[in-house]
């Protein structure tokens, strides 16, 4: 027990304590049960032999209880012995105590030499010209809303989402019943004023001969006249009541506007159309737009009629552009001005792209090496230096954006002059 701290020492002594108080007990018990029976026997009686048994029970059940403690302390100290010595093992496991370690010191890097049939290429020191990018979308420059000019119901739209349309053609059609009846109205009332006409300009003439037949006074006559021109002023209102009527019949056949694209289609056939209600939305696409934010200190350098390239992503090509407009108000909080690139007519292109303006910055140096060179491992990239005595090492470097040309700048990593392994 020398190897025990003094707690776990004591413990272990108070649990062996226990069971040796428990052996002796067993003994005297032993040692006293004849004495004991005689003199329980030796003082008489009927009972003596249940009064014997009684306290052999109540002996027996004392020296069971203090066995069980004891047994209950000693297990409890294995299981906690038990527990540290595994908790000891897990630290020394997990410090790696059980796995070869190695020693400290420099190990000197492998020399590789230089494979025949290598292309060698060199980091080459150029001065390129600067473009920064401003991101934008594609809008229509000229955007019709179709809509109709009476309240009236939806009998069928013949155009979607996406169709092509030209000027003249029908779109959508509305109920023309009510505009029929009314036409008809204007029509009938025109008949009836030409009847009234008709009538005065007869009367006029009777009393005219009367009046050269001294019948009838100079005042009737002038009423007669009178009568005769208000029927041909009524004539006449009644048959523009009617033009308009007609004119009114061609409104339920909405037609195209001009040329160009359906972009949106906002009603269906049942609904009832009001008076400049949007029911579709048209584009011309021969005059589509790049609206790109261009800051301050870059927009400053453009002006109208510029010639600038455009990116489209989508269609992985750069198209030729030319700057129609720039807002001459900048956005607040961002300092951006709006500027809108013209773009040629190409039936890939559709309002809601995304596009980049590329817009020339300037030229500064920088440092250029073969896409080819490059090596990527993860999320870096290396390429294989090599030296005077034709010994090539790996090296980390960092790269910009990829050129048009195959080539790639190198940020850090490399210098001019230095040469590469180009694969």
């Amino acid at each position: 027990m020398g190897f025990m701290s003094v707690p776990r020492r004591r413990r272990y002594g108070r649990g062996l304590g226990a069971w040796r108080l428990a052996s002796r007990k067993a003994r005297h018990f032993q040692t006293t049960a004849a004495a004991s029976q005689g003199a329980i026997w030796g003082a008489g009686g009927l009972d003596s032999p249940g009064r014997w048994r009684q306290h052999c029970d109540e002996c027996a059940f004392g020296e069971a209880r203090t066995m069980s403690k004891a047994i209950r302390a000693i297990g409890r100290f294995l299981w906690i012995l038990i527990g540290l010595c595994a908790m000891a093992l897990i630290v020394a496991w997990m410090s790696g105590a059980f796995r070869h370690k190695v020693a400290p010191g420099v190990v000197a890097r492998p020399e590789s030499g230089l494979a025949s049939g290598v292309s060698i290429a060199t980091a080459t020191s150029v001065t390129q010209p600067v473009h920064e990018e401003a991101s934008g979308a594609i809008v229509a420059a000229r955007r019709t809303a179709v809509s109709s000019r009476i309240l009236a119901s939806i009998k069928s739209i013949n155009v979607r989402a996406g169709d092509t349309v030209k000027e003249g053609d029908v779109l959508v059609v509305l109920d023309d019943r009510d505009l029929r009846a009314r036409a008809d109205q204007a029509a009938r009332a025109l008949e009836a004023a030409q009847a009234q006409q008709k009538m005065a300009d007869s009367e006029a003439r009777r009393r005219k001969s009367l009046f050269d037949a001294k019948v009838i006074s100079k005042s009737e006559l002038d009423q007669a006249v009178k009568d005769a021109d208000v029927s041909k002023a009524e004539v006449e209102r009644a048959r523009r009541a009617l033009d308009e009527a007609n004119v009114a019949l061609t409104w339920p056949q909405i037609k195209a506007p001009v040329s160009g694209r359906v972009v949106d289609r906002l009603a269906e056939p049942g609904d009832t159309a009001s008076p400049g209600q949007p029911l579709l939305q048209l584009y011309d696409p021969r005059g589509l737009q790049l609206e790109a934010g261009v800051r301050e200190t870059l927009a400053t350098r453009l002006k109208a009629g510029d010639a600038v390239k455009v990116r489209i992503d989508a269609l992985n090509e750069t198209l030729e552009g030319r700057i129609e407009q720039i807002v001459p108000q900048s956005e607040a909080g961002s300092r951006v001005f709006r500027v809108k690139v013209g773009l040629p007519e190409d039936e890939r292109l559709y309002t809601g792209m995304f596009g980049r303006l590329i817009i020339p910055a300037g030229e500064r140096p920088m440092l250029v090496i073969p896409g080819s060179a490059v090596e990527s491992i993860g999320q870096n990239r290396f390429v294989t230096v090599v030296d005077d005595k034709q010994i090539t090492g790996r090296r980390l470097v960092t790269l910009g954006p990829a050129r048009v040309d195959g080539r790639v700048e190198v940020l850090s990593g490399l210098k001019a002059g230095e040469r590469i392994v180009a694969r």
